[in-house]
């Protein structure tokens, strides 16, 4: 039995840390015991329930920010208590696989969104890597980022999907009726029972090119006006996203609902996906929507084209452009053959290939790999 300490400095809670909890949930317990080290940040209480719901062991960091050096002094203490034979880092400050540097124990690290630092971060940067036996990346787009990033590591680089848990999204819509869709779509969307939903789910960040979305919809809507945007998720850009809904004049097509349970019921609740990013390093929204047999629509931009096969199993659009995003949906809403042949495909694919339960079985390899 190997253990295994999963850890972050993360103070926010996204995608890479859904990853985090999965790999921790599925990975086989009769060879490797999970434990999760983590900053005492009050948003993380919640997450960090969810593994001790599994019986996985939490152990909190008390630190006040991303360089705080007990952030070092912490991991060192908590490798040596728990008998840690490999540390696995989920990096969200750029640098924080520094915190390793120096110990002994052998250490991987997963880079979930890589991008260019400034000077004295690459350094930084660079420097603990040479430490590190393995870096693993999400997609190949993101791959290819570390290989021009750091050039010397590129040995150690190897791609590991992201995953959901696919039986728990397809049993929290088990009996889902279409009454149960229309008071979502009167409750929720703000929408008439039989009203088109055109969903986004996404941090109301810049780089999710939502107002790119809205700038599309008035020539959706001129055509079919018994259509709603729904745009699920908060953010610093809410503000300017209002605007520009007021200012176009979409108070009745563009619902901005904020941040909401019940994702699965939402998407069934829905009949067409749309992610307009303009910088996506793997869109696990995708999957999600995808589990749920919803076309979809989404940028081609980072590691979205390795999730969506241009007209097989979604639609791949140019970032930045609403023209192609309103043609692209002007294609989609009069034809519902094309769109479940859409819905089927995803929903094949991510069975087959972003299953959580895949992407445990290929860590327990590199785990195993490096522990050798």
């Amino acid at each position: 039995m190997k253990n295994i300490l999963l850890y972050t400095d993360t103070p926010q809670i996204g995608g890479a840390e859904l990853q985090m909890f999965l790999l921790a949930k599925f990975l086989d317990k009769s060879n490797f015991t999970p434990i999760l080290a983590c900053s005492n940040y009050p948003q993380l209480n919640e997450w960090c329930e969810k593994f001790t719901q599994e019986e996985i062991k939490v152990i909190r960091f008390n630190v006040s920010h991303k360089h705080d050096p007990r952030h070092h002094t912490n991991l060192k203490r908590t490798i040596k208590q728990e008998s840690i034979d490999l540390l696995h880092c989920h990096v969200w400050n750029p640098a924080s696989c520094r915190y390793a540097f120096g110990l002994k124990t052998p250490t991987i690290i997963t880079e979930h969104d890589p991008f260019k630092l400034s000077k004295l971060k690459t350094l930084f940067k660079k420097n603990s890597l040479k430490n590190v036996r393995k870096i693993i990346t999400v997609s190949a787009n993101n791959a290819e980022k570390i290989r021009d990033l750091y050039p010397t590591e590129a040995s150690k680089i190897q791609v590991i999907l992201n995953g959901i848990d696919t039986a728990w999204w397809q049993s929290q819509t088990l009996g889902f009726s279409e009454n149960d869709a229309k008071q979502i779509k009167e409750q929720i969307f703000h929408a008439n029972a039989n009203s088109l939903i055109i969903t986004t789910i996404a941090e109301l960040h810049e780089r999710k090119g939502i107002k790119f979305l809205l700038e599309a919809v008035p020539k959706v809507v001129a055509k079919h006006p018994n259509i709603k945007f729904v745009i699920i998720g908060e953010g610093g850009e809410r503000y300017s996203l209002e605007k520009i809904v007021k200012k176009l004049g979409l108070e009745r097509h563009v619902a901005l609902v904020g941040r909401k349970n019940d994702i699965p019921k939402l998407l069934k609740s829905s009949e067409i996906f749309v992610l307009p990013s303009r910088r996506e390093a793997f869109g696990l929204v995708l999957t999600e929507a995808m589990i749920s047999e919803l076309p979809v629509v989404a940028s081609a931009v980072g590691g979205i084209p390795e999730i969506i096969k241009n007209g097989e199993n979604g639609i791949l659009v140019e970032s930045e452009n609403s023209d192609a995003i309103a043609q692209t949906l002007l294609e989609l809403i009069p034809s519902p053959e094309k769109c479940s042949k859409l819905g089927a495909a995803g929903k094949a694919l991510v069975l087959e290939k972003f299953d959580a339960k895949i992407m445990a079985e290929q860590y327990e390899k590199v785990y195993a790999s490096t522990l050798s």
